[in-house]
């Protein structure tokens, strides 16, 4: 199939990318018209009272009627902020701007897009940063001075130009609030479908000048259950604020000298140095828990109530994270010679308990992750081992700036698995690129199709014609969509040339559109004569296919000759009433995340675990290795020798049987959730 070469150059490169985001932008009400109003029919048969029905209605309405002219607002608006970036988001260190007096309504609209925009920006972060990463490094090669270029095409750029569409089409402002309550879903699937297919464009490029950093991919926050560090703080202020009554875990309890002045815990952790890292417990497997012997000390030194409670705290969260039996003995022992580091830590800074990417806690996890990838036996435990002293050390060596040395060790931890995981990769590139190569092809049929039903519906045409269409030129257009790595220049033109197909069947309303349409017919019979021959329509074929095509377009070129054809689509919007709206909101499924094992599986990032019992295709513990848009998943064992592919649908299948369990993959969280139980026992 013959495609236009992809752009070299950073400049064409840059207008590419942006050509390809407006593009999705441009579709996207057509797309997503349908899920919108499933939406909007759920929400209002919790809401029906007469504002929020008023308000649905008018939403409705304007999906129904004009849902081309909303995309068209939608990607101009959008066209407007990349001409402009700095007219839409606000960077960190610019300038605050000058305070202004809103009414309700204005202040509702721009809660809503903070809210939408934070949310999605969350959820995308995994797929939005490889790809800023490669634009950064296109900016570069550009020389150009503005590196946050990536920036522009965020979830927040992208919420602030649809919701100044939404007021380009005359909507008020309490209707467009609604309305960006409602497009969650689809928004987040055409960005999370955009981003991968960009990143996959830019990889597929010739960048061997242009250096793409390979830093390891931040996991986005998936916490099992939010609220339980705050929980955890919370009870630690209530403890100090009691005066030390409040239980701790382990059995302890926090106590203070009466009458004793409190003295800093922190300036008495001088003495408090390492430990002797063997095993020390009776049985010979457990670490010593240095931080029990600390609280003796402590409280004899007559503390003060709130740093007693986080020691007591501190010292409960470590017992689980030793006792926890998914970490190999020689990480506890390495793990234990950070009680007094960590310590430090949250005397300087409490919120290390309720902040999940806080430094020390990030090493800690890491560390729990290198026990699962580098397990003892195997032929990389050792190598592994000494990186994780390494880090160790290099805490212990820097008592007087404990946050940044567990953010140094934590990042030279994390650039050693990355090279690690890059070494193992290798083995998995040739069926990572299959799955890829499935999922754009998956991808580009539902694409194609969704555009090919929304102009059904515009612009009725025969069924023969249909038919021929769904069988020859979505194939096409899917074949397009793989070959580009997503909507490029080809993808363009097919789409274009799909929409003048249909204006073609339909009968001119004047002779200047007669005489415009006449014009346009050999262009299009060209571009769909080259694409079915690219697919390898035999001549028959093509000859069946036009005639349906022909035969349609005489109608109107030659009434007297024309063989008329039943339509079988008609577009005349109609007004919904709030009958109706409570009997589709009645007919609307449950949105799939209501099935908490397809969430847990879809919110599987690369590097997390499994456990099969029994074992799946030979392996009782699986890493995701990849992560598709489409929801497949790559596993394989720890060294990525063997490997098996799984979607999100079948691991919920097996989770929902009990053969497969995602364990709480943050070692810090899982002790976290523990220590939380302990203290609301022993309150009761």
């Amino acid at each position: 199939m013959n495609t236009k070469p992809a752009p070299s150059s950073p400049d064409a490169l840059l207008r590419e990318v942006d050509a390809r985001m407006t593009q999705a932008l441009d579709n996207f009400f057509q797309r997503s018209r349908t899920a919108i109003q499933d939406t909007i029919f759920r929400v209002l048969a919790d809401r029906m009272d007469t504002p929020h029905v008023t308000t649905g209605q008018t939403c409705l309405d304007l999906l129904n009627t004009s849902p081309e002219a909303l995309s068209a607002a939608f990607a101009d608006q959008f066209r407007r902020h990349l001409a402009r970036p700095e007219t839409f988001p606000r960077h960190h260190g610019d300038p605050a701007p000058e305070l202004q007096l809103v009414d309700d309504d204005t202040l509702k609209r721009q809660l809503a897009e903070e809210k939408l925009a934070a949310d999605m920006t969350e959820t995308l972060r995994a797929d939005m940063l490889p790809l800023f990463r490669r634009i950064q490094a296109v900016q570069r090669a550009k020389q150009e001075k503005n590196t946050n270029h990536p920036d522009a095409y965020g979830p927040l750029p992208v919420v602030r130009a649809l919701s100044r569409a939404l007021d380009s089409q005359g909507m008020s402002s309490a209707c467009g609030t609604f309305l960006l309550e409602c497009v969650r879903a689809p928004l987040l699937d055409t960005l999370k479908h955009t981003y991968t297919a960009l990143n996959q464009f830019l990889s597929m490029v010739d960048l061997s000048d242009l250096p793409v950093p390979d830093a390891p991919r931040p996991s986005p926050s998936r916490r099992s259950e939010p609220d339980v560090g705050h929980t955890v703080l919370a009870h630690i202020q209530s403890a100090s604020a009691a005066g030390g009554t409040g239980p701790a875990s382990g059995g302890s309890s926090i106590g203070l000298l009466q009458g004793a002045p409190p003295r800093s815990l922190v300036d008495s952790l001088a003495d408090w140095h390492a430990f002797p890292p063997g095993p020390t417990s009776a049985g010979g497997e457990t670490p010593s828990l240095v931080l029990r012997q600390l609280q003796q000390d402590a409280r004899q030194a007559g503390t003060g109530a709130f740093d007693l409670a986080i020691l007591d705290a501190l010292a409960g969260l470590f017992e689980f994270i030793l006792d926890d039996p998914a970490v190999s003995p020689n990480y506890k022992v390495e793990i234990a010679h950070l009680q007094i580091p960590a310590l430090r830590v949250a005397l300087i800074s409490p919120e290390f308990f309720s902040d999940d990417q806080h430094p020390a806690r990030q090493l800690i996890d890491l560390m729990g992750q290198f026990s699962r990838r580098f397990p003892e036996g195997d032929a990389t435990h050792h190598s592994a081992l000494e990186q994780i002293h390494t880090a160790c050390a290099t805490v212990l060596d820097d008592a007087d700036h404990p946050n940044e040395a567990f953010a140094r060790a934590h990042s030279a931890l994390a650039v050693w698995l990355a090279g690690e995981d890059a070494r193992t990769e290798v083995a998995l590139n040739a069926e990572v690129a299959h799955l890829e190569q499935i999922e754009r092809q998956e991808l580009g049929t539902l694409l194609a199709l969704e555009n090919l039903n929304d102009l059904t519906e515009r612009y009725p045409a025969p069924e023969s014609v249909l038919r021929r269409l769904e069988t020859a030129w979505v194939p096409h257009m899917a074949s397009l969509y793989m070959a580009e790595s997503g909507e490029g220049p080809d993808w363009r033109a097919a789409c274009q040339t799909l929409q003048n197909l249909f204006l073609s069947l339909q009968t001119p309303d004047s002779d200047t559109t007669r005489e415009t349409r006449l014009q346009s017919i050999p262009a299009i019979n060209a571009a769909l004569r080259q694409g079915l021959l690219a697919q390898g329509a035999e001549p028959a074929q093509l000859k069946d296919f036009f005639s349906a095509i022909t035969a349609t377009q005489e109608c109107w070129i030659r009434p007297a000759l024309g063989h008329r054809e039943a339509l079988v689509s008609t577009f005349t919007p109609k007004r919904i009433s709030q009958a109706q709206i409570e009997s589709l909101a009645d007919q609307v499924p449950a949105p799939q995340e209501n099935d908490p094992a397809l969430l847990q599986a879809q919110q599987l990032i690369e590097g997390d675990w499994v456990d099969f019992d029994p074992p799946y295709e030979g392996l009782a513990t699986a890493r995701v290795a990849w992560v598709g848009v489409r929801g497949y998943l790559l596993f394989c064992d720890s060294e990525g020798e063997q490997r098996f592919s799984l979607d999100c649908e079948g691991l919920a299948v097996e989770i929902r049987t009990g053969r497969a369990r995602i364990p709480e993959q943050s070692l810090t969280r899982n002790a976290m959730l523990r220590l939380k139980d302990s203290l609301v026992n022993g309150r009761a």
